[in-house]
């Protein structure tokens, strides 16, 4: 959108109860109960009362603090999200940042995203980081350069990324995990509240994995069937069916491994 065309263009507001079409504006805001039908192309579109928008989105700038649904795909720079949102199309940007509920129905292709909040992404996910310290739930691949997890994590397919730092403060699964340098331990912070909590709900927390492959690995309170990489250290709290390596293994007291293979 060139400096011309923003001059041209109106804002559009809907503060009451009210519905308007599609099409191109500057600013868009929408702070009470509002509808737009149809593709709309603005600077900024934000949302602080309940909005639904009919089309797809190309913005550069989407910020919720109320409720919204998309019915539509998503394109823009910067996306803001502290309400809850619902996509159900696909999210291409820049930077994504979730602190409320935001679930997205296709893909995700994201240079950076960050959520604290809970977040559901039926489709793929591409970009660069990755930081979720709430809940992160992804159906399918999973592609990343850093992904960083602080929270409870389940990815039904395989997670790849040159760096995998995860911390374990809740039951976690990741089908297939690979990457260069992998990291799980657990979340040792208020780990007696954990531990007394855990008990009286006969639980334990642990990421759970069907494959586990990378040149360095490090892990605590993980369950996985084969586990294969350059130098491994098998952590405290770890159950692993198989362990296969080239460079060095270590694997503390406590652990369980059914058996080692030196490649």
């Amino acid at each position: 959108m060139s400096t011309v065309e923003k001059k041209e263009l109106h804002d559009l507001k809907i503060s009451g109860s009210g519905s308007s079409g599609g099409g191109k504006f500057n600013s868009v805001r929408i702070s009470g109960s509002g509808t737009i039908q149809g593709d709309i192309e603005c600077r900024d579109l934000k949302i602080s009362g309940s909005g639904k928008i009919n089309g797809h989105i190309t913005s550069e700038e989407f910020k919720c603090s109320g409720s919204s649904k998309i019915e539509g795909n998503i394109q823009a720079r910067d996306i803001s999200i502290s309400g809850s949102t619902k996509i159900e199309g696909s999210v291409t940007a820049a930077k994504m940042s979730v602190s409320g509920s935001s679930g997205i129905s296709e893909n995700l292709t994201c240079k950076e995203f960050i959520s604290s909040g809970s977040t559901n992404i039926e489709g793929k996910v591409h970009g660069g980081e990755l930081r979720s310290h709430g809940a992160l739930r992804v159906e399918k691949e999973c592609e990343v350069e850093k992904f960083t997890s602080r929270g409870g994590v389940k990815i039904n397919s395989l997670l790849s990324a040159d760096k995998i730092d995860i911390k374990i403060s809740h039951e976690s699964f990741i089908k297939e995990i690979g990457g260069e340098i992998i990291e799980v331990k657990n979340e040792h912070t208020a780990k007696l509240i954990k531990q007394v909590v855990n008990f009286f709900m006969q639980r334990d927390d642990y990421l759970r994995s069907d494959l586990i492959e990378g040149d360095e690995i490090y892990l605590e309170n993980t369950r996985a069937k084969l586990v294969r990489g350059k130098n491994i250290v098998i952590g405290e709290n770890c159950e692993i069916d198989s362990v296969e390596y080239s460079g060095t293994i270590d694997i503390k007291d406590g652990s369980k491994v059914g058996k080692t293979i030196k490649n």
